[in-house]
Formats: C-alpha cells, structure tokens, sequence
C-alpha cells in the first residue's frame, strides 16, 4: 500500500468536530438543502473552519515531525559512518 492510499483512508483528526456539527445543524443555524448544508455566518459555518483549520496544522506538523525525524536519522547515521572510518566503537549507553 502506498502512502497516499493511507493517506486517502485515513480519517482527519477534526473530522468528530464535524460530525458533531452535522448532528447539531438545526441547533447551530445551518439550513440542510438537499445533501449540502448552507450558512455563512452561523455556529456550523464557524465548526467547520476551526475543524478545517485543526486539519491544515495537524498535517504542516506532521511533514515537519517526519522532516526532523529523518534529519536526525541521517545526522545519527553520519556519525556512525565516521566513526566506523577512524575505528572508533559505539557502545550503547544503559540506563
């Protein structure tokens, strides 16, 4: 499976936020036509956003978690390597 056939399954991490809006949309004040739900200025309108908002910073921190992740790996790995040049051993530190 490649990473963007997880990526399309995978359930955003706001998506509770939304269901709980969809269930409470006659209380919030969003007018359900159809299968689409219309408000502009309502407290649904409002859930949605925050929801949409919680999804783009969950995604722009977990690109930078694997970005650091893999900079530290290849830093680690780096090390190793030069150290293994000049003969020198690791030994695992216990705690």
């Amino acid at each position: 499976m490649s990473d963007n056939d997880a990526t399309h399954r995978r359930r955003h991490v706001a998506d509770p936020l939304r269901e709980f809006a969809d269930r409470h949309a006659d209380k919030l004040g969003a007018a359900i036509i159809g299968d689409t739900q219309t408000a502009e200025s309502s407290a649904w309108s409002y859930l949605y956003r925050l929801a949409n908002q919680i999804d783009r910073e969950h995604e722009r921190r977990m690109r930078q978690q694997s970005y650091d992740l893999r900079k530290a790996f290849c830093r680690y790995l780096g090390g190793v390597i030069d150290d293994y040049r000049y003969g020198m051993k690791r030994k695992r530190l216990r705690k």
